[in-house]
This record gives structure tokens, sequence and C-alpha cells, in this order.
């Protein structure tokens, strides 16, 4: 007796039929999407994109120029600035030189500075012997030109107030 071998053909059974069809569904739909997200939506939002850079950059542009405007118009100030700086005297320098010769007792306010080099401002003190030493001060100060003291006068608390005008030298104010 012989017994053959062959192989025996099964027979399909419907439920891997109908999973080899929802694969296939799936594998289609996942292609469908791939194709829809890359060729339809994916250069639409890429163009957005583009539009809000560019809307982005003009928009920082136009800041730029309006900072640019604002820092020229703060040059323009600046410069004046520093046209009224460079041709007014050093008033620091002066207060250097002023501390020298300032009598102790006398105290001064509302200096006025003038292009020149003249200096007026108001002095206060106790009696008429302060004023007549800050006199002899001033005429041993080699850096005043010359001065004039005026409205020497009473003050009502007892004291003694008066005008200073100064001319000082040029050194003293460069």
């Amino acid at each position: 007796m012989a017994i053959e071998i062959a192989p025996v053909k099964k027979d399909k059974s419907s439920k891997e039929n109908i999973a080899l069809l929802f694969s296939v569904i799936i594998l289609a739909l996942c292609f469908g999407l791939y194709f829809y997200f890359s060729q339809m939506l994916l250069p639409q939002k890429e163009n957005e994109t583009i539009n809000l850079n560019s809307q982005l950059t003009a928009m920082g542009q136009e800041d730029i120029r309006t900072k640019e405007a604002e820092l020229a118009a703060a040059a323009v100030y600046i410069n004046d600035f520093k046209i009224l700086f460079e041709n007014n005297p050093k008033a620091s320098n002066f207060f250097g030189t002023f501390q020298k010769w300032a009598h102790p007792k006398v105290v001064y306010s509302g200096f006025s500075f003038d292009v020149s080099g003249k200096i007026t401002m108001a002095g206060k003190t106790s009696g008429f012997q302060n004023v007549m030493q800050q006199i002899a001060l001033l005429n041993q100060e080699g850096t005043i030109q010359s001065y004039q003291i005026s409205n020497v006068g009473m003050a009502e608390n007892g004291g003694v107030t008066f005008s200073l005008d100064l001319v000082l030298k040029p050194e003293v104010l460069k």
C-alpha cells in the first residue's frame, strides 16, 4: 500500500478574507491621507508661514525706521547741547577756585554765568566787617580780572546783603 504525500489545499476562511480586506482599506486610507497632507494641506500652510514671516519682517522694518527717526531727532538735540556746552564757561572749574577766595562767613547764592566770563552773585553775611574782609580777599586773588560790589544794604534780620560782579581770567573757565 502506498501512501501518497501531497500537500493538502486548505480553503481560505472568510475571516481571513475580511481581515485582509480591512488591511487593504486601512493602507489605502493611509496613502490617501499622506497624499492629502503632503500635496494639498502642507503647501497651503507653507504659504501662510511665508506670508506671516514677510508681515513680521515688514513690521520690524517699520519699527526700525521709527527708532531711527527718533534717534535722528535725539542726535539733533544732542548736537545743539554739545554746541552750547562747548561755548559756555565751565562752572566746575570756577567753583574750585571760588573756594579759595570766598570768605567763610559770607553766604553766596543766585550765581549767574556769562559766556564772556562775567559772574554775578548775591552775598549775605552778618556784618560789614565780613564784607570788607571779602574785598581784601578779592584784591589778593590772581584769577580775578575785576570785581564790583553793589547793592550793599542791611537785611531785615540784621545781616548785610550785597551783589558781587566778577570778571574772571579766561583760563579759569577753560
